[in-house]
């Protein structure tokens, strides 16, 4: 499914100002401090059609005890495999309790059931703020005038269930434009957009400090058509930095300009195992866009793979346009590694670029295309996994997932995330998740 967009349409976004960074703070005293200021600022009513609607489907998702996991969706599968990943959000958007907080940024919303939840939690006393792709408002047009968004969005919902005023409790943001919120440049032929795809909890299910960082976004082709991922973390360091990221998006959707450049990547401070990089990255001064490897974040990760000893890399592409990253596959094939890649085919050619087929043809230890169409399953999914040697380290058990495609737009102009993961039971459960890509697509 295609994310990189040629032409933005005209879109409006709520005025608001600048969002006060937050100091540091202990989550308990946080989540206690913002009880009174709930009362006074309660977002609006939710429509008696959103109310009705999130009811039976509020009843059927219950709250649940978080731990680290990892979740994959099946779209060849039963409804509640299709629904995996989307249930799990659900789930922890009903176990959060009044008072606490939820941010979310995500690129395409238009499932119904993760909005009523929104919408719900902010009625009950829930902090909710979401930050959306322009590309959302779109979808959320009602160009027939019946009452319903034309192509299913939720832009509305949510707008109407927690309001547009930045200064209020609840609200919900559409990005600039033509623009991300934080990028701001245009590469080739695509504008910057907000591809961020991840929800931040400080309290749900009796445990505080959880990110959910997923491939997937809000829409019902997600689940039923396409392969996604989500993974959630229980860590305060990783939370802090995600509400970091998340205020600047907020920060700079609300100014009349973004970045060419915001290249961040930092490791949480209460565990190592987890390292979070934040696009776009600018090329060096002088090189083209799509010149400059020595700047292209995941040709500098496969450079850190070792192959001695018979490492394995194993990718899942959505897009790949990067040449310079099908070369440093190829490397490593030569170079004494296991390369195995499970990447999407759109059936148009724009899935993976003419120049990275040639490249990568016949020169993997696998590959396998998952091809999307009337009957086909495509492939959203856009991780790494690394199983030996990596930066001089043996026995080395690494994800690097995200929102952040193998093409230039990507790494150059959109706000992304990609982050890495030093965990071996995450490490497993993705691993696994590849072979069964790699089964599944090697018959498609």
């Amino acid at each position: 499914m295609r994310e990189e967009k040629t032409a933005r349409r005209t879109g409006t976004r709520p005025a608001g100002g600048r969002h006060a960074r937050r100091p540091r703070r202990a989550a308990a005293f946080w989540v206690a401090a913002l009880l009174p200021v709930a009362a006074l600022l309660a977002p609006p009513a939710a429509t008696a059609a959103t109310a009705a609607r999130s009811q039976p489907q509020a009843a059927d998702i219950q709250a649940q005890a978080v731990a680290n996991s990892a979740v994959f969706n099946h779209p060849d599968g039963t409804t509640a495999q299709q629904n995996a990943i989307r249930d799990h959000v659900a789930n922890l958007v009903n176990g959060t309790p009044a008072g606490a907080r939820i941010d979310v940024s995500m690129f395409s919303f238009t499932d119904d059931t993760v909005a009523d939840a929104l919408v719900a939690a902010s009625a009950r006393g829930v902090n909710v703020h979401v930050i959306v792709d322009e590309s959302t408002v779109d979808l959320s047009a009602d160009a027939d005038g019946d009452g319903a968004p034309d192509q299913g969005g939720e832009y509305h919902t949510l707008a109407a269930g927690l309001g547009e005023n930045l200064s209020a409790r609840s609200w919900i943001l559409a990005c600039p434009d033509d623009r991300g919120c934080v990028g701001h440049r245009t590469v080739g032929a695509s504008t910057a957009i907000n591809h961020n795809k991840f929800f931040l909890f400080s309290e749900t299910g009796g445990t505080a400090d959880v990110v959910v960082q997923t491939s997937a976004n809000m829409t019902s082709t997600q689940r039923t058509d396409l392969f996604n991922n989500a993974v959630t973390i229980v860590d305060p360091g990783l939370y802090d930095i995600y509400r970091d990221y998340f205020d600047d998006l907020l920060a700079h959707g609300t100014s009349p300009t973004g970045l060419t450049h915001y290249y961040r990547t930092p490791t949480s401070a209460t565990d190592g195992s987890y390292k979070a990089y934040f696009f776009p990255r600018r090329e060096t001064s002088g090189t083209a866009y799509n010149g400059d490897p020595d700047t292209d974040t995941i040709v500098s990760i496969l450079e850190n793979v070792d192959c001695p000893g018979g490492t394995e890399v194993r990718m899942a592409a959505n897009l790949f346009t990067r040449t310079q990253v099908a070369e440093e596959l190829v490397r490593l094939v030569g170079a004494g590694c296991r390369v195995l890649l499970a990447h999407d085919d759109s059936g148009d050619g724009t899935a993976m670029s003419a120049r990275v087929e040639e490249i990568l043809y016949g020169r993997l230890t696998q590959r396998v295309q998952c091809n999307e169409g009337p009957r086909g399953i495509g492939l959203h999914s856009k991780y790494i996994t690394v199983t030996g040697g990596y930066y001089g380290l043996t026995n080395q058990r690494l994800v690097f997932t995200g929102s952040h495609n193998y093409t230039y737009p990507a790494l150059r102009a959109h706000d992304e995330t990609l982050l890495k993961i030093d965990d071996p039971a995450l490490h497993t459960a993705f691993r696994s998740n590849h072979q069964t890509l790699m089964e599944y697509c090697a018959g498609s």
